[in-house]
C-alpha cells in the first residue's frame, strides 16, 4: 500500500521570502504559545468540572493553532481559514462558560450523554441494513447501555416553547454561538461579527469561499493572491489569538502580556513593507 510521505510533500512547497515572513511570524507565536502551555501544565490541577473543561478546551485550542500553521505550510488556505473559525468558536465557549463556571461546565459535560445516544442512534439508522451483523449488534448493545443515562439527561436538556410544548435543547446550553457571544460582551460580539461569521463561509462551502481557489492550481497559480491570502489569514488568526491570550491571562495567569503588545507592532511593520499602497 502506498504511503504518503508528508516530509517529502512539504519540501516541495516553498514560498518566496515575503510569504515566509508572515509564516515565520505566526510560527513564532505558535511556538511561544506551546512553550507557555508546557510551563503552565506543571502547576495546573484539574480538580473540578470547570478546570477539567479548561484543560481539555485549551489543549484542543493548542492543537488548532498547530493545525492552522501546518495547513498554511501545506498551502491549504481554505482549510486553515476553517480552523480559525473553530478557534474563534472555542474561545467564545470558553468565555461563556467562565461567566458561571461551575453551573455551565456541569451542563457542558452532562450533555455528552445526549450526544452519545444520538450519535449511536444515527449510526444504527444509517448502517443497520448494510453493515456487518456483529458490528450492528455491538452498537445496539452500547446504545442500550447508555439509554438510562440518556433518559435522565433529557429531563435537564429540555425547555418549554411559547406554546407550552416541551422541546429538546439544540445544544448543551440551548443557545446559538451568536447569542453566547452576545452574552460575553461587546468584544466577543465584535469577534463573532468580524471573524466567526466571515469564516463560516469556508465551513459551508459558499461561492465566496471558492472565489480564489483556481489561483492555487498548477496552471493558474498566482503568487500575489497567495501572498494576500496568507497575510489575511494570519492577521485574522492573531485577532482571535489575542483575545484568547487575554482570557488565559485573566483566568489562569498565563504570561502573554509582552506578546500581546508585540503583535500589533509586528503586523504594522509587515503591512508597511508588504502592502504599502493598497489594502489586502
Amino acid at each position: 500500500m502506498r504511503r504518503t510521505d508528508l516530509s517529502e510533500t512539504i519540501k516541495r512547497i516553498d514560498f518566496p521570502e515575503k510569504i515566509w515572513e508572515w509564516l515565520d511570524f505566526f510560527g513564532e507565536i505558535v511556538a511561544t504559545t506551546q512553550q507557555e502551555a508546557l510551563f503552565q501544565e506543571r502547576h495546573f490541577i484539574a480538580d473540578s468540572p470547570y478546570k477539567q473543561f479548561l484543560r481539555c478546551s485549551i489543549n484542543k485550542d493548542l492543537s488548532t493553532l498547530d493545525a492552522i500553521y501546518i495547513l498554511l505550510r501545506f498551502e491549504k488556505i481554505h482549510q486553515a481559514s476553517s480552523h480559525i473559525r473553530l478557534f474563534c468558536e472555542s474561545l467564545i465557549t470558553l468565555q461563556y462558560i467562565s461567566i458561571e463556571p461551575e453551573l455551565r461546565s456541569d451542563l457542558f459535560w452532562g450533555y455528552s450523554d445526549i450526544e452519545a445516544f444520538k450519535i449511536a442512534s444515527s449510526i444504527l439508522d444509517w448502517e443497520s441494513d448494510s453493515a456487518d451483523a456483529l458490528y450492528v449488534n455491538k452498537l445496539e448493545i452500547f446504545r442500550d447501555s447508555i439509554l438510562q443515562k440518556y433518559k435522565i439527561a433529557k429531563n435537564t436538556y429540555t425547555f418549554l416553547d411559547k406554546k407550552g410544548r416541551r422541546k429538546p435543547f439544540s445544544n448543551w446550553c440551548n443557545k446559538k454561538i451568536s447569542i453566547q457571544a452576545q452574552d460575553c460582551g461587546p468584544s466577543f460580539q465584535r469577534l463573532y461579527a468580524s471573524v466567526y461569521r466571515q469564516l463560516s463561509a469556508y465551513i459551508h462551502g459558499s461561492a465566496w469561499s471558492l472565489r480564489r481557489q483556481i489561483s492555487y492550481s498548477r496552471d493558474h497559480y498566482q503568487l500575489e493572491v497567495v501572498h494576500n491570502d496568507v497575510a489575511q489569514i494570519i492577521r485574522t488568526a492573531l485577532v482571535v489569538w489575542i483575545e484568547w491570550a487575554k482570557f488565559l491571562i485573566s483566568n489562569l495567569n498565563w504570561r502573554f502580556e509582552n506578546t500581546i503588545v508585540e503583535i500589533p507592532m509586528k503586523l504594522s511593520e509587515l503591512e508597511k513593507r508588504h502592502f504599502p499602497t493598497k489594502d489586502v
